[in-house]
């Protein structure tokens, strides 16, 4: 609203109908909208913070800052199983989940897999060795598989899927995925290994859900199976993330990690690690160490999605999913959309009003 130095002409003018003059003949101004504050970061900037040293790159404090941390949000962790009982996912369980190994309620993680990707994705923020990105966040441990590779154990996984949907995950990290590459001609295969999880990521997508995977580990110009299977399964793509690793300081693709290739359109990147100097993680006796690969990446997703979630509750998982990926850096290397998709993760744009 214009504020003039002259209210008696004002009023006058207001009578005769002459307040389309322009204000600053009349002497008014217009008041400037103040600039929104930037957030403060540094509160959240702490040694368990940079100890994490993919959270600084993907700038996850300004999310913090600005309300991000998961609060609210259970994310579906398809994997190894998890050690809950564990110091840093004390409160960071929503529910006991699964164990289709032993076929029973709750889970143990004797291959250590799950552990790790879920000190990435929600460890605590207790001044100890390191936190998870969504360090408010909730997960809800599957375990599937039999510790063992490669991971035809389709009936296990669709259970999977279905149950953690049916216990409130909307957001489901996936840090495997079956070591064949996508590929257009390969819809035989495809349905031979995903007789029944297909038609079950087809329903809980059309429900909602987004699905987090890594590309895989093997140096390829393509994904693996999952992460490209919106390519043969369109009506996917709207609930699907794939994610390919950095190295630490996110300057280039790491010593593992596949491109993004076919699914360029619905895949980031991350800082994944390099080698022994992987990202820091919770080990499966409680202990601290790095883990590297694709599969700390998907889990640095799918927590950025949680902490984005509770940053953005009145949105969908897909929407926010959709602004995850708008908000990618895609300057310098990451406009090559063949190694890195859609570029590298950025949560001080994607946490912008």
């Amino acid at each position: 609203m214009p504020q003039c130095h002259h209210p008696k002409l004002m009023l006058s003018l207001q009578r005769l109908g002459l307040l389309a003059l322009p204000m600053i003949l009349l002497g008014c101004t217009t008041p400037s909208k103040p600039l929104p504050a930037e957030p403060d970061t540094h509160t959240f900037e702490t040694h368990e913070y940079l100890a994490e040293t993919a959270l600084p790159i993907v700038k996850a404090s300004a999310l913090y800052a600005r309300g991000g941390t998961g609060q609210g949000v259970k994310v579906a962790l398809i994997d190894s199983g998890l050690n809950q009982g564990l110091p840093e996912f004390r409160g960071r369980v929503a529910d006991p989940g699964y164990d289709f190994v032993r076929q029973q309620p709750g889970t143990i993680d004797i291959k250590g897999h799950g552990t790790q990707m879920a000190g990435i994705l929600a460890a605590n923020k207790d001044d100890q060795g390191m936190h998870g990105i969504a360090f408010n966040a909730q997960l809800i441990p599957m375990r599937f598989g039999d510790d063992k590779e490669p991971f035809y154990f389709d009936s296990e996984i669709a259970q999977a899927w279905s149950l953690s949907y049916a216990k409130g995950a909307r957001i489901f990290s996936n840090s495997w995925a079956n070591p064949i590459e996508a590929n257009t001609n390969e819809i035989p295969v495809y349905e031979r290994l995903m007789g029944d999880s297909l038609s079950v990521a087809k329903k809980l997508v059309a429900e909602g859900a987004v699905f987090v995977f890594s590309t895989g580990n093997e140096i390829k110009r393509e994904p693996l199976a999952e992460p490209g299977l919106p390519t043969l399964v369109p009506e996917l793509e709207k609930g699907w993330i794939a994610v390919m690793a950095l190295k630490n300081d996110g300057t280039a693709i790491n010593l593992k990690s596949n491109y993004c290739g076919l699914a360029a359109r619905w895949c980031i990147a991350v800082p994944g690690g390099d080698g022994g100097a992987g990202l820091l993680t919770t080990h499966k006796d409680g202990s601290y160490g790095p883990t590297a690969g694709t599969s700390p990446a998907a889990a640095l997703v799918s927590g950025a999605l949680a902490a984005l979630q509770s940053r953005f509750p009145e949105m969908t998982p897909q929407q926010v999913r959709e602004r995850l990926l708008n908000t990618a850096n895609r300057t310098g290397i990451y406009a090559n959309s063949e190694a890195y998709g859609r570029g590298l993760m950025d949560l001080e744009a994607a946490s912008r009003l």
